[in-house]
């Protein structure tokens, strides 16, 4: 039988979700903690806050907390995902054009999603230690070279997020825990994204090809997919594989918008922004020990049939794409 307080503090946790996607979290999720419990962290918008980066690890990320003794302890990024609005969910029209003006909020990218962290108040690494913090208001501050603290009026401050800590220790809790395990990094991945824009406030779209050199190395016979790597709906792509008949083959890849990729500053109604420009290549190994170093002998670039090209889709010279593995991000 499923338990109310765990369908209240799911129900709780997706309604901070959407509202909080775009920007900083004014507390934790829950509010209030025992120790040993895991929390919810919104470290803002992945534009907005991270600038676009499309990867977040937990090792990107320096969390401390501060109880009300004033006694520190860094605490462990456990699990780091994204979270993005449902584009058919009705209270979703607030956000599309990046304003809440009833809440006064503006400076919001459309279509922006959020960055989460999920934390544990116990020792690093262990789990079943709870921490020895005192009861009373406390504060957590996150800091990482990966994100900007947009501090507003209605937004939090990721250097003083509160949380209330209630008297008690709890247990792990692995249901919890249970919902978050499969958001990690996929190690199986490729990001294909553009080597400077430096200077660069638009791009038309990129074609891309991709070598591969054995194609026993897909995992029964399944061939690599290339997704973009937000969810702007104005980004259009399309791929094929096309395998020359002796193992060896190529994934052409073509990525547009009419309107153009811009700054989020600049962006015209329909344009998608320049992060947006960033695809993943994700690819399935033969086998559960295939390495990374594998995949990189497998995968090479095209350079010379590879380029992106302004709205006139003439070349841009100055802009080259890069084909980096994910474990080097």
């Amino acid at each position: 039988m499923t338990n109310t307080s765990t369908i209240f503090k799911s129900l709780f946790f997706f309604l901070a979700v959407f509202w909080l996607s775009g920007c900083v979290q004014t507390k934790t999720t829950p509010g209030y903690a025992r120790a040993g419990d895991h929390i919810v962290i919104g470290l803002g918008g992945i534009e907005r806050n991270a600038q676009g980066n499309s990867t977040l690890l937990p090792g990107d990320l320096t969390i401390t907390i501060t109880d009300s003794d004033d006694n520190s302890y860094d605490l462990e990024p456990r699990f780091v995902f994204q979270t993005y609005p449902d584009y058919g969910a009705q209270v979703n029209t607030f956000g599309f054009d990046g304003t809440n003006l009833q809440a006064g909020l503006t400076g919001a990218v459309p279509f922006d999603g959020g960055w989460f962290v999920v934390a544990p108040l116990t020792v690093q690494g262990q789990y079943d230690m709870p921490l020895p913090l005192s009861v009373g208001d406390a504060t957590i501050s996150v800091s990482s070279p990966k994100l900007t603290n947009t501090l507003d009026v209605i937004e939090g401050d990721l250097t003083a997020i509160p949380i209330e800590i209630i008297a008690g220790t709890s247990e792990p809790d692995q249901n919890f825990i249970r919902q978050f395990i499969a958001y990690v990094p996929s190690p199986k991945a490729f990001e294909i994204s553009p080597d400077n824009l430096g200077g660069v406030d638009e791009v038309g779209g990129a074609h891309l090809v991709i070598d591969y050199n054995d194609d026993s190395f897909f995992d029964g016979g399944v061939e690599p997919i290339v997704t973009p790597t937000g969810h702007n709906p104005y980004v259009q792509l399309s791929y094929s594989v096309n395998p020359n008949g002796d193992g060896t083959g190529s994934i052409d890849i073509l990525l547009l918008n009419p309107v153009g990729f811009k700054v989020a500053g600049g962006s015209d109604p329909n344009a998608s922004l320049l992060s947006d420009l960033t695809v993943k290549l994700i690819y399935f190994s033969a086998g559960s020990g295939a390495s990374a170093a594998e995949a990189k002998a497998n995968f090479s670039l095209n350079a010379s049939k590879s380029f992106y090209v302004d709205l006139d889709g003439a070349a841009l010279g100055a802009v080259s794409p890069t084909l980096t593995h994910v474990e080097d991000l």
